[in-house]
């Protein structure tokens, strides 16, 4: 009897020891700060879920602040697996991603966050088989995007509205640089996180992007003035830029468990770190003392003859980077923009579950992961 139970004993160690050696430690590295609502509101509840749901054998494990590797790096780190996933924004690689860097020029126009967080995850994830080659190509899966609200001009100084922003030095990306430049600014590539202190020195004048990076980039203790005009919502941001070799290692479960719960990633993004964000730096910025300066009326007509040319532009960028048949990507893209215009007027409203309801409905639940 003792015997059958040392053997018991044994053979139950030697279970946990099996079922340990399975459980796998992924590193995330984002070039977001600790504290940015990206990371601590959308992703860590991810993998925490992710953790849960495979019994703590997927464990991915948040390394901010680009300790590993900064924005325009990310696709090469996951790559080379010095990283297993990051975060990844295509016009710091258009070369790499070029068909990514053609949606993410093509601006949307108006402030219908939801409808442009819906279209951005539709054309990423299914309307895009150009950029799933891309991803192959770099050895990578990308699933999972999202838009910020719309565009403004963080500057030093007082600008008052668009004549003021002619000649000014501009940090810009994608459809953003074809916008300052009709509106007779100096577009400036440069990652967000560099423009704070570029802007404290003088070699930026403002900064064309979300609101909520006046806290998220320091923005706050260098800005002076927001002119409050929408200029454009460009994505997306892919979330899950995973390396291939580990993607390919997931079983099928594991890879279906990825993209189930990725609708509720881009459910809190969108709520939690976008628009309560938003509101909340926004009153923050006001009580710093922060000018916000309606220039809406000013800046329209600048958007009006952007989007009569970008899209003839955006293709024929497009083509000169070799993507085939990019027409196809932008009026799958478009199409989508215009459908989920139509689906939260209707059906979602402002509604946090419609919306997570119409997502799963329309995108998620049609994605395959096997084909990613």
């Amino acid at each position: 009897m003792k015997m059958i139970r040392r053997l018991l004993t044994s053979a139950a160690a030697l279970a946990l020891l099996a079922g340990a050696a399975q459980s796998r430690e992924l590193i995330f590295g984002s070039w977001l700060s600790a504290t940015n609502a990206t990371n601590t509101v959308a992703m860590e509840p991810y993998f925490a879920a992710l953790k849960e749901a495979t019994g703590g054998e997927i464990d991915w494990k948040m390394v901010p602040g680009a300790q590993l590797a900064n924005g325009p790096g990310t696709p090469d780190a996951v790559k080379s697996n010095l990283i297993d996933g990051g975060i990844t924004m295509a016009p710091y690689v258009p070369k790499m991603l070029p068909s990514m860097n053609m949606i993410f020029s093509q601006s949307l126009i108006g402030d219908d966050m939801l409808a442009a967080t819906a279209a951005m995850n539709d054309v990423l994830m299914l309307g895009c088989p150009q950029c799933r080659e891309e991803f192959e190509h770099a050895n990578a899966v990308g699933f999972g995007g999202y838009s910020v609200s719309p565009y403004l001009l963080m500057c030093r100084g007082t600008p008052q509205g668009l004549a003021d922003v002619k000649g000014l030095k501009v940090r810009a990306s994608g459809g953003g640089v074809g916008i300052m430049t009709l509106a007779g600014a100096t577009p400036v590539a440069m990652p967000p996180n560099e423009a704070t202190t570029a802007i404290e020195r003088g070699a930026l004048d403002c900064v064309l992007g979300s609101v909520q990076w006046l806290r998220s980039f320091g923005y706050m203790d260098v800005v002076d003035t927001v002119l409050d005009a929408p200029l454009g919502m460009g994505g997306p941001p892919v979330l899950m830029y995973v390396n291939r070799d580990v993607w390919e290692e997931f079983t099928p479960e594991q890879r279906r468990l990825h993209i189930d719960l990725m609708v509720d990633v881009v459910v809190r993004e969108t709520f939690d770190a976008q628009m309560a964000e938003d509101a909340d730096v926004i009153a923050a910025a006001k009580e710093k003392g922060i000018t916000f300066v309606d220039a809406a009326a000013d800046f329209a007509p600048v958007m009006a003859e952007r989007d009569t040319q970008q899209y003839a532009e955006n293709v024929a960028n497009a083509k000169a980077a070799r993507v085939e048949n990019p027409e196809a990507v932008l009026d799958y893209y478009l199409a989508s923009y215009a459908k989920w215009q139509k689906i939260i007027a209707e059906e979602v409203g402002q509604d946090r579950e419609k919306f997570r309801a119409a997502l799963k409905r329309e995108i998620f639940d049609k994605v395959d992961p096997e084909a990613l």
